[in-house]
């Protein structure tokens, strides 16, 4: 047999018989828009087929995918049930109470719902596939997400052995090439958004498979720009060919002038189907309470114009560019006596007490400004607090699925390791249920990076008594009032961009660190730590007086069940308590 030398059509070829064919494709016959279309051999090129016209028919690219792959059923568009399984679990109330709110738009309409970080909104967008299959609405699941990561979680939650989740059996980017049919042995899959931007027309095809319904499910939503080119994918593969889209949120954002793709919007916000907030959460015991514990002392800088300054956490009429400068010496400065060891310290010691107490997982995520200001943590770490060099997840490329740190993220979930250091790799929709402290060593400053980040430590775990999570924050008047505001039902902007300058190495983040300084025209010269308060969720204040008695108090009886931080909270609601704290104030 010979092959014909020419292996491909021309566009113009393909031009003139898709005119001829009357603007459709010649397999399924939907009217598909020529951009969308492709030349293809009737006779396949590898058997011989000749390159030319009289063997060419423009087919779309779902047609494509399937011809010659083992044939699909495509008369029906129910999928085999007993492929799927459903959960062992009941739903949670919110979940119960959303259901129907959700199930009686799909179809008709973009559906947002929008449910604080550790709610759940995984569990409940798999059961709303899981029911749509069931009923035989849809044939097919797209899940879009924002990296790797949170596509790993994602099959893990859909593929359970013991499912807490309904099982569903979607492939991931990991096994499979979106240039690949799916296949009738998958309901669907789980991609990026990186993914649906590279190969858009693939996942139209895919959307449209002749005989299939599919439901398009975007996970954290807010990266979907409608002007931005993720977004523009999105409303390109799925605008016109999906049955139905559900959108899904972990913290509120805001439109404005930037609308999101399939997010209905009202006077510029957002505007869910449903809204599940943590406040709620918490009082149904979906969520754990957080307690924030302040770091304080003073800090000593040089500024652009030279000058030296130094200024505590105390100090209360403080310029903004101070301002700005006191916090950024005390996240920036590693050194012995610092404020970040200081918290470093202390929340290592929080942890081993979790771990002495039968929590024996616990764990703990440092984030951090870049990735050497990461190695630098990691090593003071490394010879001041645990004696060995904690876990890394840092992308210098400053990509989400750069696969060293995303591997190291995958180890670290089911490890036992007690520290894992990070830039922006642990953030939205990465799910390591043992989290249970975060030490905020970082420069985003908005109100949306700070609860995504405190959103880590907010998944609820039964089997530990006094369940909670607990974040270490400098004491600068933003974080503490974000800290406070932490419950509030508040629509956010989406994060600013983040601009790498090359040379100097400088990070400008206008919009996070606020000084819109060069970091070259800024140096730190030390600072010493001290002990701050604590407040919690549940409105509970501690002062680091309270704190320090509570330390004492804990020393001298020999107690082993809880924290100074803990127990000085708990004081704000046990008078005999408080009042045996206050006793050793002079000792203190």
């Amino acid at each position: 047999m010979t092959l014909d030398l020419r292996r491909t059509f021309t566009r113009q070829e393909t031009w003139r018989t898709w005119q001829l064919q009357g603007y459709v494709c010649n397999i399924c016959r939907r009217a598909i828009p020529f951009d969308l279309m492709q030349g293809d051999h009737i006779i396949p090129w590898s058997r011989g087929g000749r390159t030319s016209v009289e063997n060419l028919q423009a087919i779309c690219g779902s047609c494509n995918l399937r011809k010659g792959s083992t044939p699909q059923q495509v008369t029906s568009a129910r999928f085999a049930i007993d492929r799927i399984h459903p959960t062992i679990a009941g739903l949670r109330p919110w979940q119960a109470e959303a259901m129907p709110i959700v199930m009686s738009h799909l179809g008709h309409e973009p559906v947002l719902v929008e449910a604080c970080p550790g709610a759940g909104k995984t569990r409940f967008g798999l059961e709303v596939a899981y029911q749509l299959v069931a009923r035989g609405e849809v044939s097919r699941v797209l899940v879009v997400v924002p990296s790797l990561a949170i596509a790993d979680g994602w099959s893990r939650s859909a593929s359970s052995a013991t499912p807490s989740s309904p099982t569903l059996p979607l492939r991931t980017q990991r096994e499979w090439r979106p240039v690949d049919p799916i296949g009738d042995d998958w309901l669907g899959a789980i991609i990026t958004y990186q993914s649906l931007f590279a190969v858009t027309e693939m996942f139209l095809a895919h959307a449209t498979d002749p005989g299939h319904r599919t439901l398009v499910i975007f996970d954290e939503v807010h990266h979907a720009g409608a002007n931005a080119a993720w977004g523009i994918s999105a409303q390109e593969a799925f605008a016109a060919g999906a049955w139905g889209i559900l959108s899904l949120s972990g913290t509120p954002f805001r439109t404005g002038r930037d609308p999101i793709a399939f997010v209905p919007s009202e006077h510029g916000n957002a505007r869910p189907h449903y809204r599940y907030s943590y406040d709620r959460a918490i009082t149904d015991s979906a969520c754990r309470p957080v307690q924030f514990v302040e770091a304080r002392g003073e800090t000593t800088f040089r500024t652009a114009d030279n000058e030296v300054h130094s200024v505590t956490f105390d100090d209360t009429e403080v310029p903004q560019t101070r301002e700005r400068g006191r916090l950024r010496a005390a996240i920036e400065w590693i050194g012995e006596g610092s404020i970040a060891e200081q918290m470093l310290q202390d929340a290592n010691q929080y942890l081993l007490g979790l771990r002495a107490r039968g929590d024996t997982d616990a764990a703990g995520l440092v984030v951090c400004i870049d990735c050497d200001h990461a190695a630098r943590v990691a090593d003071h770490m490394a010879s001041r607090v645990l004696g060995f060099r904690p876990v890394v997840a840092c992308s210098r490329l400053f990509d989400e699925n750069d696969p060293d740190p995303a591997n190291a993220i995958r180890l670290f979930r089911a490890a036992h390791d007690p520290w894992i250091v990070a830039v922006n790799m642990v953030s939205e929709g990465v799910d390591i249920p043992r989290l249970r402290a975060v030490i905020y060593l970082t420069n985003r400053l908005t109100l949306l990076s700070f609860r995504q980040i405190v959103g880590r430590v907010v998944r609820t775990d039964p089997a530990n008594v006094d369940d909670h999570g607990r974040v270490y924050i400098p004491a600068d008047p933003s974080l503490l009032d974000m800290a406070r505001r932490i419950t509030e039902n508040a629509d956010l902007l989406p994060p600013p961009m983040v601009i790498i300058t090359d040379g100097e190495r400088a990070l400008r983040i206008g919009g996070e660190d606020g000084s819109g300084e060069a970091r070259g025209s800024f140096e730190t010269l030390g600072t010493v730590g001290k002990q701050g308060g604590a407040f919690d969720t549940q409105g509970r204040e501690a002062h680091a007086v309270l704190i320090a008695c509570a330390r004492l108090f804990i020393e001298r009886e020999g107690l082993t069940g809880t924290d100074p931080e803990s127990l000085a909270l708990a004081a704000g609601d046990a008078p005999e308590l408080l009042e045996a704290l206050l006793s050793l104030r002079e000792e203190g």
